[in-house]
């Protein structure tokens, strides 16, 4: 290869690491790193061909890949999983909806709450139009009192 060639490996480099502020997940700054440090070794070593320098390319932006996913898995597991079953931290228990699908016992209705359409359901019938004191929610279904 010739003496400026590393310098295509530092552009790939940068442009493979300014890429990942475009493209969802994390992964193609790993390919960036990898051209990086494939620029340093042609630029340290200029006998390197392009087939070599090729293969370690390959064989940095996999081993950087892998080893970031496995020890850093948090960082690229996106969004944080959140248990949002339980009511003590929700402010909504007491909170008054307003049916606008009637609630019978064993059939759910629907209900307005803060804007939002709910899915509710009731130990008794609830007309609609009537309001009604929220007693707790598991995950997207209101139940009322």
């Amino acid at each position: 290869m010739s003496m400026a060639s590393y310098w295509w490996w530092f552009i790939a480099g940068v442009i493979l690491i300014l890429a990942e502020f475009m493209v969802p997940g994390v992964f193609i700054c790993f390919f960036g790193v990898g051209a990086l440090l494939t620029g340093v070794v042609v630029w340290l070593l200029p006998d390197v061909t392009l087939t070599m320098a090729l293969l370690l390319f390959s064989f940095l932006s996999v081993v950087f890949l892998v080893f970031c996913r496995r020890f850093m898995p948090r960082s690229f597991r996106g969004v944080v999983k959140v248990d949002h079953s339980d009511i003590e931290n929700d402010d909504i228990a007491g909170a008054e909806a307003v049916v606008t699908e009637a609630i019978a016992p064993d059939a759910p209705g629907k209900v307005e709450f803060r804007g939002s359409q709910w899915t509710a359901r009731a130990d008794r019938a609830i007309a609609v139009g009537e309001r009604a004191k929220i007693r707790s929610r598991k995950n997207l279904t209101l139940y009322l009192e």
